[in-house]
């Protein structure tokens, strides 16, 4: 195994460690409302609120932590990182306070939301316009991976022993750590002004229009993957166990989108991926409403892999469009889409308190047919038209 290799391979191990603990909290959210409603918390919205808090901190640390690297101030490193989140989560298991689990929430989204820009700074610093889709892609199936086991081992766990029994899941943060501290923990600074910043300004309006997008999709992803157990046990009669496999069969799905999406887009063209993984996305959501039974089940699938499909893209884009300020733009295009992905699963709890949640959920599928619209205005250059296009480095 080459080092090229080694640092690919180390790097999506601990996105997958670092993500796993995210979607624990929403896959927790069933059993957890009851106990909610017994300390005066009643409202989805309330309850919600503890997701909210997750991604609500990643808009302040993402960006934040990017900038820190940029400048080459200070920056912690990959392990810990891992550590604080797989610890802020473990707390669940010994206590269901509501105000206690709040707190958590905030650590874990920090410790979270530190590790991404000091990642992805690392991958950027090794890889070219050439193939960055697709190493991109590599780390971000390692993140995929976690985030879909998630719900799925949190259900085994918790139909096992109840929530004592989440305890155990610190062990994959504390093995992944100890494994990645033989690995480069922190990326090289750099000086602000290099030859590629020079010769390539940056181009801010286009990266608005893709972290417009971006935060569209993810709005849509995150707001219905944050009730989707709820949406399942409540209103489709699903067993609970069953519907966390379902959430899982979403998320790893979109896992496979991702390892498509990435190198295809190094071949073919980053906006083309990206228009026809929105078209998909359309389609599929709204299928999950309108279809029933296995079409339902099947359309909430499809809708993971193309929602997440253009994930790794849209952040080798906006890399290559800022460059000097690569740590900023990656902490900018996953802090403020999972931020206001925060603010919608608020907004999706304030709509189900008022309207019932499948039709708050419903609602959402115009959001992405606004991110289609987007795409379609947004000013980067057609790949396949254009054979002889080379990519911002």
């Amino acid at each position: 195994m080459n080092d090229l290799t080694k640092r690919i391979a180390g790097l999506a191990a601990g996105h997958g460690a670092a993500d796993f603990y995210i979607p624990v909290v929403p896959a927790i959210l069933p059993a957890l409302i009851p106990i909610f409603t017994e300390q005066g918390i009643t409202s989805y919205a309330m309850a919600g609120c503890l997701f909210t808090l997750v991604t609500l901190t990643m808009v302040i640390f993402q960006p934040l932590t990017g900038w820190m690297i940029d400048k080459g101030r200070w920056v912690p490193g990959i392990s810990w990182c891992i550590l604080i989140t797989g610890l802020a989560i473990a707390v669940f298991g010994f206590t269901q306070n509501y105000w206690v689990l709040l707190t958590m929430a905030v650590v874990a989204g920090a410790g979270n939301s530190m590790f991404h820009p000091n990642a992805y700074q690392q991958i950027h610093q090794f890889t070219t316009s050439a193939n960055r889709g697709t190493f991109l892609s590599l780390f971000s199936v390692g993140g995929s991976f976690g985030y879909g086991a998630a719900p799925l081992v949190t259900g085994a766990l918790f139909a096992w022993g109840g929530f004592p029994a989440l305890i155990w899941l610190i062990i994959p943060a504390v093995i992944v750590a100890v494994l990645l501290r033989k690995h480069q923990q922190k990326p090289a600074f750099l000086p602000p002004k290099s030859v590629d910043t020079e010769t390539v300004k940056p181009k801010w309006r286009n990266a608005v229009f893709v972290l417009g997008i971006s935060s569209l999709r993810t709005w849509v992803y995150y707001g219905f993957l944050a009730f989707a157990a709820v949406y399942l046990t409540t209103y489709a009669g699903v067993d609970y166990l069953l519907a966390t496999g379902v959430v899982s069969c979403m998320i790893f799905a979109g896992m496979f989108g991702t390892l498509i999406a990435g190198p295809l887009s190094d071949k073919i063209g980053r906006k083309e991926v990206m228009f026809t993984a929105y078209i998909g996305a359309t389609a599929a959501y709204f299928g999950i409403f309108l279809l029933s039974g296995v079409g339902s089940v099947i359309s909430l699938v499809i809708a993971g892999f193309f929602m997440m499909a253009t994930a790794s893209v849209e952040i080798a884009t906006v890399q290559e469009l800022m460059p000097g300020s690569v740590g900023l733009a990656s902490g900018i295009i996953i802090g403020i889409p999972q931020g206001l992905a925060a603010v919608a699963i608020m907004v999706i709890g304030i709509m189900a308190d008022a309207i019932g949640m499948p039709t708050a959920l419903f609602s959402q599928v115009w959001l992405m047919v606004a991110a289609i619209v987007l795409c379609i205005a947004l000013p980067y250059p057609l790949k396949l038209l254009n054979r002889t296009h080379k990519p911002v480095e």
